[in-house]
């Protein structure tokens, strides 16, 4: 029985979990919190095989309902997945999560209490994500009565209600994997859906390695964090889809956004080695950007990307 039974009088009466899972390690403690605070908790494993069998039952055993993909089709695959199995189960809304991410005791409790805040006075529907993630501030524009909007949110930790879902759609699987919850921020706005944040609330979540730079200038940058290799093709591609759809509408929003990642992907081409497999990298992300072709990286990309490697040092420093 979920912690939200207690205090129901709510617009979205049964609320579940969706996690997506690939080569997770650590998967039992993170879903038995869930369990506690939902009313049920999928797992979606995106192709890992016979490898995760040991930390899905784990899953099992803390309570959660796995499904297993024969293949590895992008995270956004993976979550519709998982959705379409909750409503399926009868959800009114889902909460999304990435296997890395952990919540406190109040987590989904506070992001029903603000949809139910606001539902009456957003036409449109809202979805709902917690103020920090990993530390972040996702929020960006604090209004007269305090609440807050998210302009780029994660997925992990957002509430979907049902709604939602039906207005917008589900995530963008031609995607794959970066940028596929900027797209349905976007996607939200267009439909006049609003993305709030719960002030204050935070999601814990582990960000990608952290690194030092070798050699002036990067070195003064401090520490990095940097993604593996491979995704910086999908993160150029899909900025570049991004650009195309939705520009004309949110001009400022993109163009800034779009300046920020070109100038991280240009530190990561100065620290990768060999340069050039990264210079092609993702001049053929760019090239298929261009051309509107999405879904998985091209085999000889994803060759290219597996021999790279940074020239910087792990910071695993707390």
């Amino acid at each position: 029985m979920s912690s939200l039974e207690s205090a129901r009088s709510s617009s979205v009466e049964s609320v579940w979990a969706v996690v997506t899972s690939f080569h997770p390690d650590d998967l039992g403690p993170g879903i038995a919190r869930l369990a506690q605070q939902t009313d049920g908790v999928i797992v979606v494993d995106d192709g890992s095989g016979p490898a995760a069998a040991e930390q899905l039952d784990h899953a099992r055993a803390s309570g959660a309902e796995v499904v297993a993909l024969p293949e590895n089709g992008g995270i956004a695959a993976a979550l519709n997945a998982g959705i379409r199995r909750a409503f399926e189960r009868g959800a009114d809304a889902v909460v999304t999560f990435d296997q890395d991410s952990s919540v406190d005791a109040d987590f989904v409790s506070t992001l029903v209490t603000l949809h139910d805040d606001l539902v009456e006075s957003t036409p449109g529907g809202v979805a709902v994500v917690p103020q920090f993630f990993a530390g972040v501030d996702q929020t960006v524009v604090r209004a007269a009565d305090g609440r807050l909007a998210a302009r780029n949110p994660i997925q992990s930790g957002m509430l979907l209600p049902r709604s939602v879902v039906d207005a917008v759609g589900l995530f963008r699987e031609d995607f794959f994997i970066d940028l596929v919850d900027t797209e349905y921020a976007l996607r939200c706005a267009s439909a006049g859906v609003a993305v709030m944040g719960a002030p204050g609330l935070r999601l814990h979540h582990r960000l990608g390695a952290r690194y030092r730079a070798h050699g002036w200038p990067l070195r003064r940058l401090g520490v990095l964090t940097l993604s593996a290799p491979f995704r910086y093709y999908y993160r150029m591609r899909n900025r570049i889809l991004l650009e195309k759809e939705y520009l004309p509408r949110f001009r400022s929003r993109l163009l800034r956004d779009g300046l920020i990642d070109r100038a991280h992907f240009l530190i990561v081409l100065l620290l990768a080695r060999p340069r050039s497999a990264m210079w092609d990298t993702l001049r053929s992300a760019a090239r298929d950007g261009r051309r509107g072709v999405g879904g998985r990286m091209p085999a000889a990309a994803a060759a290219r990307a597996r021999a790279i490697s940074w020239d910087a040092t792990r910071d695993d420093e707390d």
